[in-house]
């Protein structure tokens, strides 16, 4: 076989569905050996789409979301979409072409078309892992190791470039390889039993599950450990929907907002799994988290990352979580008591704020709307921060947010992703986010995607509004000409109409109900939330964290 079907026959080999990218003059032999397999190819219409797309779907699924570009401005389109995955550690593996071998002798190259010396070292900067094939024997090996890495510890992006002459080269059948599993840590008997120990003693424990109970499946360990600690559980963004939303331990709120950082203060111990406790989610490491603090990760630079921990426990959190279980002790500690009275004080309080309850509306709206198994994707917007904020996510992988690197511009393109893998999806998207990949329409129609986009309009960068109106004396460069949203959805081919916030509910209802993409226009303009960094009610007082 050639080098571009032994690619494509180990992509087979590590069970890949559908590959996201654009072909491109060095890649073409890579699409030609693609339509000749069961592989589903979505043409997307920008490269950085392509890569976002990727992550939507690994996001969505838990597997491998794999996209292909072309040389040089291809690869390089593409470089904030890795950046976004490595931050949210969504395993992605990026397959590029480079320029024939023979000019990739010297070091400074010979100029030719699409030519990029150092592209791997520029896709190192934001992937996990990046390399270049020597040979085109090594191809499908150097693919199945891309696949390894973007799984392994911290999950993320891998990049693999291959000189585009070794796409046509003979290479034998036997090349083909599978990634050998990475050993996970298992959990100590001396740390579990440090952690039972020491949260059997609590009194008033609280736990913080971050995006590694997702990536691990261990939701149900996870609710199994809370329910005997009868302890809340607080979720961070990549952690969204690690408990059913109607679970009584359900916060189902932010941290950021007052009851739950007075509830979590006010703790005698946390148990946080999967969590690097970032910056977004601890306001800039302002959150008092209470000790001691029993902390689970499967990667050991985590386990102490930005907070100390009083018991750490390396391992993957269903295992871990797991092996807790058994050691740990029921018992009766108010925790959904504790639980009702923060929601209903935390709700009150929005509900009472001229500025908040809007938003607010709009987000119980969607909650009353869309259907459990349906996938969520917001985007780096005010009506976003209000979903990645309030929206309860029904369970695991039905919430999609781009606060790893927070990339606008995020949320169509995943969409396309998520909805590639038969998942009905809503993007929630503000106007100028949107305009970043309009032409996503286009595939979304050709593809026939289960799409229902909402587009909060208020005609410019509503955020940098508010930034503005705290910094400066008068506003510049946030406000922006804005098209017919619904005149250019229907343009592509789309179904589309204008909403209002009263009828947003009912409209929703109804472009989910429609087969491929649907989008709804809403004239708004919200303040934002209390997640945003502007308007953390911490902000200002001292970094907590040791």
């Amino acid at each position: 076989m050639t080098g571009a079907e032994a690619l494509v026959a180990q992509l087979e080999e590590l069970g890949v569905e559908v590959v996201f990218g654009i072909p491109g003059v060095h890649n073409l032999a890579i699409f030609d050996a693609l339509r000749r397999t069961a592989i589903r190819t979505i043409v997307v219409r920008h490269e950085q789409t392509a890569g976002y797309a990727a992550d939507g779907y690994a996001r969505a699924t838990g597997k491998l979301g794999v996209c292909v570009t072309t040389t040089g401005p291809g690869a390089a389109n593409a470089a904030a979409a890795m950046g976004e995955a490595r931050a949210s550690r969504s395993p992605v593996l990026h397959i590029s072409t480079q320029v024939e071998s023979r000019i990739l002798e010297g070091k400074t190259g010979h100029f030719s078309l699409h030519e990029s010396p150092r592209q791997a070292e520029l896709m190192a900067a934001v992937c996990n892992w990046s390399a270049r094939v020597s040979r085109p024997e090594a191809i499908a090996s150097m693919v199945a190791r891309g696949a390894q890495e973007a799984f392994a510890g911290r999950r993320g992006p891998a990049f693999v470039e291959i000189p585009h002459d070794f796409l046509a080269a003979p290479v034998a059948k036997a090349s083909r390889a599978v990634p050998a599993s990475r050993r996970v840590p298992k959990p100590r008997a001396n740390e579990i039993a440090r952690g039972a120990k020491t949260l059997n003693a609590s009194k008033s424990p609280v736990v913080w599950a971050g995006g590694g109970v997702i990536s691990a499946g261990a939701s149900e360990e996870l609710v199994a450990v809370a329910e005997l600690l009868d302890a809340p559980i607080v979720t961070t963004f990549s952690g969204k929907g690690a408990i059913p939303r109607d679970h009584p331990l359900a916060l189902a709120l932010p941290p950021h907002q007052p009851e739950v950082t007075k509830l979590i203060a006010g703790s005698d111990a946390l148990l946080a799994v999967g969590t690097d406790f970032d910056a977004m989610n601890t306001q800039g490491w302002r959150l008092r988290l209470p000790r001691p603090r029993v902390v689970i990760n499967v990667t050991s630079e985590d386990l102490r990352r930005n907070y100390a921990a009083d018991v750490a426990i390396e391992s993957d959190a269903r295992a871990a979580l797991a092996v807790l279980r058994d050691a740990l002790e029921t018992k009766k500690r108010n925790g959904a008591r504790r639980v009702t009275q923060v929601r209903t004080a935390a709700l009150k309080s929005l509900r009472a704020s001229r500025e908040f309850r809007k938003p607010l509306a709009f987000v119980e709206r969607l909650r009353e709307t869309i259907p459990n198994d349906a996938m969520v994707v917001a985007d780096m917007a005010i009506p976003g921060y209000w979903a990645a904020a309030y929206f309860p996510a029904a369970g695991p992988r039905t919430f999609a947010y781009p606060l790893g690197w927070g990339t606008l511009g995020f949320a169509l393109p995943a969409a396309v992703g998520a909805a590639a893998a038969g998942r009905s999806t809503v993007v929630i998207a503000g106007d100028a986010g949107f305009l970043f990949a309009p032409g996503e329409l286009a595939t979304a129609v050709q593809e026939q995607l289960d799409l229902a986009i909402i587009v909060v309009n208020d005609r410019g960068y509503g955020m940098l509004r508010f930034d503005e109106d705290e910094r400066f004396d008068e506003r510049f460069d946030v406000d922006l000409e804005t098209p017919d949203f619904v005149a250019l959805a229907k343009s592509f081919g789309a179904k589309a109409r204008k909403t209002t916030e009263a009828a947003v509910g009912k409209d929703l209802a109804w472009a989910i109900k429609q087969k491929g993409p649907a989008l709804l226009e809403l004239d708004a303009e919200w303040a934002p939330p209390l997640t945003t960094s502007p308007r953390w009610p911490l902000k200002g007082k001292p970094e907590a964290r040791p």
